[in-house]
């Protein structure tokens, strides 16, 4: 087996700053909050460490700790940001033949500032990534691959995913997509072009939600098919968790009511086999034509919850490839993304296949199946 990961690489810069306020806003049932800093002081941080970063690059090494023969796709700057990223991947063995080193851009760079709780404010310098162009694809050499991972494709990038999708339908080889929230946005009609060549959505319930009001400006059509009332009994579903009130609940945005299980309907109508939406420490959901599974988390001591996305995503289709079911799957991406949360940096708590296994049998049967409510 061989995945070729395709999308963003970057250095991640982590400033630990143990003063961080927080200021919660509620409006409309949503909670919004808010690191407070004082205009024109001078914060001293307390710590600063550099990490690689980039959905490709995260996930091609947590697709190769798993086991599976990982070849990277990204463009870097011809900078030193750029050389480690190339470095960290040759320690890890996977194949960099392919990425491309920009003259023009530097390599993409994010300032991470963390608070109290483990959660973090990114600012984000996209650089090289988003400028990837069509032609500089090496069509030839990701052919022979079993599987593609697209992770997000930013800014001009957002072009070629339709490309890239329809070449892997050509050549019968599937393919799965994490993308980001500005494919989800300006990328729109992009993203809903590429669906029918797509078998595995992977997003957080903030990119859902944000696709799903995406779809609606897009096509009116969706909206009603999207929306649904204030009613607390959305789906129809019984639930044996309250950890599940995705499906119990509506998900708010610019005065819109959405249901997930709508969205699910639709977007399993565009192509995808699988779409699965995580929700943070509530858990995660994963929708077929035939079911929709739920998965609460697992307790982890959060430090930091950069690259949780990815580890999760990048473990749950290593283990389909590893020709594990769908509930056993989200299991092992819960228990990849508990370890990255117990870690600084994306990449450092990403398990071995070995590990992961060994975890996994200490951790008990928590899949749930939601059955329609008799009627």
């Amino acid at each position: 087996m061989k995945i070729q990961t395709i999308g963003g690489a970057a250095q991640d810069i982590f400033m630990h700053y143990n003063g961080t306020e927080i200021m919660t806003l509620v409006k409309q049932q949503k909670h919004t909050s808010f690191m407070l800093f004082e205009s024109g002081e001078k914060v001293e941080i307390d710590d600063v460490v550099y990490k690689t970063g980039g959905g490709a690059t995260n996930s091609a090494v947590s697709f190769k700790r798993m086991g599976i023969a990982a070849s990277c796709f990204c463009k870097v700057g011809n900078d030193p940001a750029g050389q480690d990223i190339l470095n960290m991947l040759n320690t890890e063995s996977i194949d960099t033949k392919s990425i491309k080193v920009s003259q023009s851009h530097k390599t993409a760079t994010s300032f991470i500032v963390n608070s109290l709780e483990g959660d973090y404010t990114i600012f984000a310098y996209r650089g090289a990534n988003g400028f990837i162009e069509s032609d500089e694809i090496p069509w030839s050499d990701i052919k022979n691959a079993s599987q593609f991972y697209i992770t997000s494709l930013s800014h001009n990038s957002a072009q070629i995913l339709p490309t890239i999708a329809e070449f892997a339908k050509k050549n019968q080889i599937p393919v799965a997509i994490n993308p980001g929230i500005s494919q989800l946005t300006k990328g729109t009609l992009k993203l809903k072009e590429s669906l029918a060549n797509i078998d595995t959505l992977i997003l957080n319930s903030h990119e859902a939600k944000m696709f799903m009001f995406a779809l609606t400006q897009s096509d009116q059509s969706y909206k009603k098919a999207l929306e649904c009332s204030t009613s607390t009994k959305l789906c129809g579903l019984n639930m044996e968790s309250e950890n599940a009130y995705l499906l119990q609940t509506p998900i708010t945005y610019e005065n819109m009511y959405f249901s997930l299980q709508n969205f699910f309907k639709e977007v399993l109508k565009m192509g995808p086999k699988i779409v699965v939406v995580t929700n943070g420490k509530n858990g995660v959901y994963a929708a077929t034509s035939d079911e929709t599974l739920f998965h609460p988390s697992l307790k982890a001591k959060v430090i930091n919850s950069v690259g949780a996305g990815d580890a999760f995503g990048s473990c749950f289709v290593a283990s389909l490839m590893h020709g594990y079911d769908i509930p056993t799957s989200l299991k092992h991406g819960i228990i990849n993304s508990s370890s990255v949360l117990e870690h600084i940096g994306a990449k450092d708590g990403l398990l071995t296949y070995e590990a992961l296994l060994v975890k996994a049998k200490l951790v008990p049967n928590l899949i749930q199946q939601l059955k329609p409510m008799p009627q």
